[in-house]
């Protein structure tokens, strides 16, 4: 008989380092198996298929995120648990495993991963009784490999955690139903036959026909045939007839057979399929840190400026949108006042509220907005102080909106820039507005690689 059935598992996605978080997957298990089995009895080999059922989300995230066009893997741990007698045996699947699949590029469109294994032979356990109940592993672990258009690929993992009821179905145990059949059927019935036959045939009528007829099933109707038409005939017919036919023909039948058919294919059929669907998209957001690397031109000063720091992203899955914390480290700008003369500007940087923007999930493209604001704490030219301090910096923040250029890849980082407006300077002394002359203006442009 086959034994089916959907499970649904929480499994924690890692695709390259890249912690994809807590995914409700679908698994779909099938295997065909005897109706019954005795103690002792060799189960042998035996294929089982697996359909995984990947959420929207994981879709969405592994094909325009990450630009995944194709999937294969393995578990390295599946087994499958028989349990009869009080006690839980644990068979491993060593070879369980899907092939190189397609990653569905369109919204929606359902993303099933198909797996095959063998299980190999299994010894029914001495102590088996009623029945053996096939079950599905608390935990597993599955080893994949993504294929992005170019072949590259982006290892993943997953490590999923299976529900409370883990019963795939039963196999009923009938040791008892072959020796007794035999032994009743051809004892009774020669020795109660020829007995009361030519003993007791005009006296005992009553009696005897009564008493050895509920048990035997021929006994009673040869013997009161001639005499007690009427009175036995009907009596010991009908009672012995429906008693006995009844009653051992549809206990053992329905009993096993209903019990372990209806109870693994219809109970989970529904309750599976429904709940992955509205449960892991509440909250999909998952923890991307970056390090930038750059430079910064300031065109009134006609000099330039490196730049490093770091971005702390919380990314929302669902929708691609971001919310980071940037920081910029301190750096110095080299710069020309008057068109000639050198200039050294100590910068700081501070973050006004967060980063924000997400990804074009539809082309991959990267867009962030960050309002800074801009300190010199100390402005030299030749060794001479000009000007700065902890009080000197720009009378607004900048709004600088970054863009990536071209597609960006969360896991390898790409290229980002800008062109903003640095306002003009406040609290930097005597020379303020001098200096805000050759600090001050539009037209600066930021360039920068973003990498994990």
């Amino acid at each position: 008989m086959t034994l089916e059935k959907n499970f649904l598992y929480k499994c924690e996605v890692v695709a390259g380092g890249l912690n994809l978080g807590i995914q409700d997957i679908g698994v779909r298990a099938s295997t065909v198996v005897p109706d019954t089995v005795t103690p002792g009895q060799v189960i042998p080999e035996t294929p089982v298929n697996i359909t995984l059922t990947m959420p929207e989300l994981l879709r969405q995230s592994t094909a325009l995120l990450l630009g995944g066009r194709e999937a294969a893997g393995s578990s390295t741990d599946s087994a499958v648990t028989l349990t009869t007698g009080g006690q839980t045996t644990t068979v491993a699947i060593p070879n369980l495993g899907s092939p190189r699949t397609p990653i569905p590029q369109t919204a929606n469109e359902p993303w099933l991963i198909p797996a095959t294994g063998t299980v190999p032979p299994i010894t029914t356990p001495d102590y088996a009784v009623d029945s053996v109940v096939v079950g599905m592993p608390a935990t597993f672990n599955i080893a994949a490999t993504i294929y992005k258009a170019d072949n590259s690929t982006i290892p993943s993992t997953l490590s999923c955690t299976g529900p409370a009821d883990l019963a795939l179905g039963s196999i009923g145990v009938t040791e008892p139903t072959t020796e007794p059949t035999t032994e009743p059927t051809t004892e009774p019935t020669t020795e109660p036959t020829t007995e009361p036959t030519t003993e007791p045939t005009t006296e005992p009528t009553t009696e005897p026909t009564t008493e050895p007829t509920t048990e035997p099933t021929t006994e009673p109707t040869t013997e009161p045939t001639t005499e007690p038409t009427t009175e036995p005939t009907t009596e010991p017919t009908t009672e012995p007839t429906t008693e006995p036919t009844t009653e051992p023909t549809t206990q053992p039948t329905t009993e096993p057979t209903t019990e372990p058919t209806t109870e693994p294919t219809t109970q989970p059929t529904t309750e599976p399929t429904t709940q992955p669907t509205t449960q892991p998209t509440s909250d999909p957001v998952i923890k991307v840190p970056f390090k930038l690397k750059g430079s910064t031109t300031i065109k009134a000063g006609n000099g330039t400026a490196p730049l490093n720091g770091k971005i702390a992203a919380d990314f929302n899955l669902a929708t691609g949108q971001f919310v980071a914390d940037l920081t910029l480290d301190k750096t110095q700008a080299k710069l020309k006042a008057l068109g000639f003369l050198p200039v050294d500007a100590d910068l700081a940087f501070t973050s006004v509220g967060k980063t924000t923007g997400g990804i074009n999930l539809a082309n991959g493209q990267l867009t962030a907005n960050s309002k800074v604001n801009i300190q010199i704490t100390s402005i030299k030219s030749f060794g001479l102080k000009l000007g700065g301090g902890s009080k000197c910096q720009t009378s607004k923040p900048s709004d600088i909106t970054l863009a990536s250029n071209g597609r960006f890849d969360p896991l390898q980082g790409g290229s980002v820039s800008s062109t903003y407006s640095i306002a003009k300077l406040q609290g930097c002394g005597l020379l303020n507005d001098v200096l805000s002359i050759f600090a001050s203006g539009p037209g600066n442009k930021l360039t920068a690689t973003l990498a994990p």
